[in-house]
Order: C-alpha cells, then sequence, then structure tokens
C-alpha cells in the first residue's frame, strides 16, 4: 500500500502497537495495513483479544502507535499535538459505545445538543441539526425524555442521533449492540448502514456478535493482531427499522 495514494478515509499502513506490563509484552496489533472507504459501513469481527477494539483506537486517534502511520482524512494523526488532535476528532468524528454514555440528568436533545455547543455552533443551528438527528432516527417523540425512561434501544439511538448531529466524515461504533436483544442490535446496525449510505461517512464498526455479518458491506476479521479475512457482502439495500423499540 502506498501511503501517498492515501485515497481512502481511514488509511493504516504497517501499523503496530503492543502494552507492556512489567516485564510482559503483549502485542496487539501485528504490522496491520488497511484502507477504509467513506460511504460503507465495514465490520471488524473477531475473538475477544484479537486487537479489534485497539485497531479501532488508534485509527480514530485515541491511541498511538509503536511503529507504522495512519491517515485519517488525508491528515497523518502522529502529526498532531494533543490539541490538534481534539480538535480534529471534535469536526471530523462521532462515537458510538457499548454502553451509551449518556448523561443522566439530561434529555435525549441535551445529550445530543451538547457536543454541538463544544463545536461554536450557534443555537439555531444546534437546535436544526440536533432535532433533524433525533427524527431521523425516529427518536423526535422522545427527545424531551431522560436516560432512566428510555429502554436500551432507545438509548443507543440517542447515542446515534448525538454522533449524527455532529455530521462527522468518520463515524466508530465498538459492540454498539453488545447490550441490546436481537431486534434491537438488528436495528441499530441497519441504521449505521442507512447513514453510511445516506451521508457518505465512513462507519467502522466493532463487534464480535455474527449476527451483524450480513449487514456490513465489508467484513474484517481479525485474529492475533492481523486481519485474517477481507470480504464484501450484498446487504439489503433499503432495511427498515420501527419508530420505538423496547428491550
Amino acid at each position: 500500500m502506498n501511503m501517498n495514494d492515501a485515497t481512502g478515509s481511514l488509511v493504516a499502513e504497517r501499523v503496530s502497537k503492543s502494552f507492556v506490563s512489567g516485564k510482559l509484552r503483549t502485542v496487539v496489533l501485528n504490522g496491520l495495513s488497511l484502507r477504509v472507504e467513506p460511504g460503507e459501513l465495514t465490520l471488524i469481527s473477531g475473538p475477544s483479544g484479537c486487537g479489534k477494539s485497539t485497531l479501532l483506537s488508534v485509527l480514530s486517534g485515541l491511541q498511538d502507535i509503536d511503529d507504522g502511520v495512519v491517515h485519517a482524512l488525508g491528515q497523518r494523526l502522529d502529526t498532531l499535538d494533543k490539541h490538534a488532535l481534539e480538535r480534529f476528532r471534535l469536526r471530523h468524528t462521532g462515537f458510538v459505545f457499548q454502553g451509551f454514555n449518556l448523561f443522566p440528568a439530561l434529555t435525549a436533545f441535551e445529550q445530543v445538543a451538547l457536543p454541538l455547543d463544544y463545536m461554536g455552533l450557534s443555537r439555531q443551528e444546534v437546535r436544526t441539526r440536533a432535532e433533524a438527528a433525533l427524527s431521523e432516527v425516529g427518536m423526535s417523540p422522545c427527545m424531551h425524555l431522560r436516560p432512566i425512561e428510555l429502554s436500551g434501544g432507545e438509548k443507543q439511538r440517542v447515542a446515534i442521533a448525538r454522533a449524527l448531529a455532529k455530521q462527522p466524515d468518520l463515524l466508530f461504533a465498538d459492540e454498539p449492540t453488545s447490550a441490546l436483544d436481537a431486534a434491537n442490535g438488528q436495528m441499530v446496525i441497519e441504521m449505521l448502514h442507512r447513514i453510511a449510505r445516506r451521508h457518505g461517512t465512513t462507519v467502522l464498526c466493532v463487534s464480535h456478535d455474527p449476527r451483524l455479518i450480513g449487514h456490513a458491506d465489508r467484513l474484517l476479521a481479525m485474529e492475533d493482531g492481523r486481519i485474517l479475512e477481507d470480504r464484501r457482502s450484498a446487504p439489503d439495500p433499503h432495511p427498515s427499522f420501527p419508530t420505538r423499540v423496547g428491550e
């Protein structure tokens, strides 16, 4: 792979990452190279400890690498200082986590609006984006509810709306369905796929859930810090999901 031709939204070349505990050194990523394209949902699967969550972290700039190069949107991440990297993530990335990461005291609308305030948008733009994102994930009727009043599936949809409202170029999802039942899990992965297609977003999802494989445009199977399989699938181009889903 030629790094001078970094046309993908995310490009990694010969990336290595290890963790050290005392005298023990554990290799988590082992010379891994990868290109992830925009407008697709790419799913990284594999057993626990294979390095998939670490790969997500280094591609999003949350962790440094020991060796190799990572480009995101043509920007080489290791050339950015801490503040520049934070600005890059604020402007260009969205995150969806396993545990939702919602603030108990905030309504669904306030959860989505909060990162937009940090982006320095006008009050009207914040409201417009937040309402549009909640509407897109079917949560407009619940925008004034707090997390305790929402089901697990609804909480994750608020979390997706929070990421979507930033209009990110890159959307990272780390085990977004593991806390959900089958119906909600399918709804979430279909929603992420639709976001990739509708907005041209690069969506990179990590999961060990085999039910998600058929919904991805591309599947990367990892083991021992390497990509063992890279294949494409043909998911339903017109998935549907309900307005309100309980657990």
